[in-house]
């Protein structure tokens, strides 16, 4: 078995939570923005593989709440002309949602994040066997 086959699963899993935890920052920093629809990654494991893929984002495709017209906003027929008068689309990114998300991507990368030093021990300990 080789380092790289060993921890392969682990390395595609960081590649596939980094992307996650990418996305739910974007969706956080947005939160405040008018008319920002929030992106969702979804996971896949690699097919005749072991490894995982993110999908995404792909933004939510449902309306915003809509919130009170502000000074030095643009009117609201400039973001979509269904809204009426005096509003604008809010964002629709829930941030109780995107906390979750944080909470259990980031323990998902930290996990993973371990598995390459073992792997590596591991492997270390059994080349030091075989000399």
């Amino acid at each position: 078995m080789s380092l790289s086959t060993a921890m392969y699963p682990s390395l595609t899993a960081l590649n596939a939570f980094g992307t996650g935890l990418q996305s739910t920052a974007h969706n956080l920093a947005n939160v405040l923005t008018a008319g920002f629809k929030a992106g969702r990654v979804t996971y896949a494991d690699l097919p005749h593989q072991s490894g995982t893929v993110a999908r995404g984002p792909e933004k939510l495709s449902v309306q915003g709440p809509l919130v009170p017209h502000g000074p030095g906003l643009p009117p609201s027929a400039a973001w979509n002309p269904a809204i009426p008068a005096g509003f604008v689309e809010g964002s629709t990114t829930d941030v109780v949602t995107e906390m979750t998300n944080l909470i259990t991507i980031s323990r998902a990368y930290q996990a993973n994040a371990k598995v390459v030093p073992t792997v590596d021990s591991m492997l270390g300990m059994a080349i030091n066997l075989r000399v």
